[in-house]
C-alpha cells in the first residue's frame, strides 16, 4: 500500500503520524499535565499524546465519537446522543447524560463555570449542559445553518460557531441576549473547527479547499492559509501555551501539530511614557528574515499591528490586544514570506475616549 501526503505550510513546522489514530475527529489539551487529547472515530477511543509525542490510550467510550473538550479535572466528548465525561486522572467516566431529543452532537466548548455548549449537526440546534448539576437545555433551537465547530470566545461575551455547507458563515450568539448574527459568509464550503490564537485571530478548518485559514478577530480582511494539503481537517485545536496548531486529519488518519508565527509585543523601558502615539521604522531595514518593530502608546487602549504585502494583502497579525502606555517591540520573522516590499500598519482606539491613531511604514525583506 502507498501512501502520498503533500503539507504546505505558512508556519514553522509540522509532524504526524500514520498508526496511532483512526479517523481522529477532534484535538483539547490538559494544560495540567501537558497533554493532548484525540477523540478517534473509527476506533471509538479517546487517545492521549505526552509532551515527548507518545500517544498511548485513555479511554474506550463506544460508538462513534466526535468533539471534545478539557474542563477542571474532566475530559468531555460527544457521543452520538450523548455526552459523557471522564475523570483526567483515573479515566473513569464521572458522567453520561442522554440529550432528549438529539440527533447528531458533533463539537462541545467549555466556559469558565463548567457550562458546555454543544452543537448538535441534525437538528441545527446548540444545547447547554450544566457538568456540575447535569441538567441541558435548548440554547439556540435553530442555527438556521448546519452548525459543526463552536468556541467560548469569553472576551467578547460570545460563542463563535463555523457551519457546514457551502459558502459557509461563521456566526456568533450572543451570551447576554442569544441573539444569533452572522459575522461573516466565508467563499469556502464544510467549514468543521474554529479556535482562537492568544492574538485573537480566528482559525478555521475547511473540507472545502482541505485547509486552515486565519482571519482576524474582525473578519476585515481576507482569510490566510495556514495549513493546505490536509485531509478533512476536523476540530482543530490552537494551544495558547505553546503556539501550537492542532489538526486532525479524519480523511487519513494523522494529526498535523504546526508551530504559529505568534508574536506577542514586549514593553520596553518601563520608566518612560510617550507623550503620543508613535510608530518607529523598522530595524534593521532591509532584513533577512527577522526585523524589529517599535511603537509607543500614550493612552490605555486597543493596538493593532498588522503587515501587508504590496497588493494590500494582510499577512500577519503582529499584536492584537488592549495595551496600557509605554514604549514597545515586537518582530516579525519573514522566514516563509517571499522577497519584497511589505507595509506594516498600527491602529490605536484609545480607551479614554482621546481618539484614534492610524500610521502605516514600509519595509523590504532581500533574501
Amino acid at each position: 500500500m502507498k501512501f502520498v501526503f503533500i503539507f504546505i505550510f505558512t508556519a514553522c513546522s509540522f509532524s504526524f503520524s500514520l498508526s496511532q489514530y483512526n479517523s481522529p475527529e477532534s484535538v483539547t489539551y490538559d494544560t495540567v499535565s501537558s497533554r493532548y487529547f484525540i477523540s478517534n472515530t473509527s476506533s471509538s477511543k479517546i487517545v492521549q499524546r505526552d509532551r515527548n509525542g507518545v500517544v498511548t490510550d485513555f479511554v474506550t467510550v463506544g460508538g462513534s465519537i466526535h468533539g471534545v473538550t478539557v474542563h477542571a479535572n474532566r475530559v468531555y466528548v460527544c457521543n452520538g446522543t450523548r455526552v459523557r465525561g471522564y475523570d483526567l486522572t483515573s479515566g473513569i467516566e464521572v458522567m453520561n447524560v442522554l440529550i432528549s431529543g438529539s440527533a447528531f452532537l458533533n463539537d462541545l466548548a467549555a466556559d469558565a463555570n463548567g457550562i458546555l455548549y454543544i452543537s448538535d449537526f441534525n437538528s441545527k440546534r446548540i444545547y447547554k449542559l450544566n457538568t456540575n448539576t447535569q441538567e441541558y437545555w435548548i440554547y439556540v433551537a435553530s442555527t438556521t445553518n448546519t452548525p459543526n465547530g463552536v468556541y467560548v470566545d469569553a472576551q467578547r461575551n460570545r460563542l463563535l460557531l463555523c457551519c457546514w455547507g457551502s459558502n459557509a458563515p461563521v456566526r456568533a450568539v450572543n451570551f447576554l441576549d442569544s441573539t444569533i448574527s452572522t459575522l461573516i459568509t466565508t467563499p469556502y464550503s464544510n467549514c468543521d473547527g474554529i479556535s482562537l490564537d492568544r492574538n485573537n485571530n480566528v482559525y478555521i478548518s475547511t473540507w472545502g479547499i482541505q485547509s486552515v485559514v486565519k482571519y482576524d478577530i474582525n473578519f476585515t480582511a481576507p482569510a490566510v492559509v495556514i495549513a493546505s494539503g490536509l485531509s478533512n481537517p476536523a476540530d482543530i485545536y490552537v494551544n495558547r501555551k505553546t503556539d501550537t496548531l492542532a489538526i486532525p486529519n479524519a480523511g487519513n488518519s494523522t494529526v498535523v501539530f504546526s508551530l504559529l508565527n505568534v508574536t506577542s509585543s514586549v514593553k520596553i523601558d518601563e520608566g518612560k511614557i510617550p507623550g503620543s502615539f508613535t510608530l518607529q521604522q523598522n530595524y534593521p531595514n532591509p532584513f533577512n528574515p527577522v526585523t524589529n518593530l517599535e511603537f509607543g502608546i500614550s493612552d490605555l487602549g486597543f493596538v493593532s499591528l498588522k503587515v501587508y504585502d504590496l497588493l494590500g494583502k494582510e499577512v500577519a497579525v503582529l499584536v492584537n490586544e488592549k495595551l496600557s502606555p509605554g514604549r514597545y517591540k515586537t518582530e516579525f520573522n519573514a522566514n516563509n514570506f517571499p522577497s519584497g516590499v511589505y507595509f506594516y500598519k498600527i491602529e490605536t482606539i484609545s480607551q479614554s475616549g482621546a481618539g484614534s491613531f492610524i500610521q502605516t511604514k514600509s519595509m523590504i525583506l532581500l533574501k
